[in-house]
């Protein structure tokens, strides 16, 4: 169970600490909350409701720096996430960024750093849906690894191309 003072990653928010517990007033019900906050989100607070089984799941512990290590060394080898059509991509998209699988952000990310390079190189860019799908997995993943390596989110990137490089 968490206490006071844990770090998580809580579903698509990204890294939180757990401030605690409280007990608030509902619609005329009294319902207890473990209350989070966002680390990278200074003027957010979330409650979660002690007795809700499917939010509880998305409570997943921070990743270690061996871990992250291991996701960077296998980016080059993972396959493309790219599906042609919008839909299905969107669909696909949207299940890796709920399921907070790292090694799945990390698969995303690759895909759609790659994709954009592409495009780049032709004078074109990202599909607005395609854009936002990449900055949220990218925030995601960069946030855990930033809190878990002791860096800011803007050295990430270069962190990953540095470990890469080594490979």
């Amino acid at each position: 169970m968490l206490k006071k003072g844990d770090v998580i990653s809580y579903g698509t928010t990204g890294v939180c600490k757990v401030e605690g517990e409280c007990e608030q007033t509902v619609k005329g019900q009294k319902k207890r909350y473990i209350v989070l906050k966002p680390v990278h989100q200074i003027n957010s607070t979330l409650y979660v409701p002690v007795d809700n089984d499917e939010l509880k799941t998305k409570f997943k512990p921070l990743l270690t720096g061996d871990e992250i290590e291991e996701i960077i060394k296998e980016m080059p080898e993972e396959s493309s996430l790219w599906i042609e059509s919008s839909s299905e991509r969107a669909e696909l998209y949207s299940q890796v960024l709920e399921s907070g699988d790292r090694k799945r952000l990390a698969q995303l990310v690759r895909t759609l750093y790659l994709r954009q390079k592409h495009l780049i190189a032709k004078g074109r860019h990202l599909h607005s849906l395609d854009e936002r799908f990449f900055k949220n997995a990218e925030n995601l993943l960069f946030d855990e690894f930033s809190a878990v390596l002791g860096i800011s989110q803007d050295e990430v990137f270069d962190f990953i191309e540095t470990r890469l490089s080594k490979a």
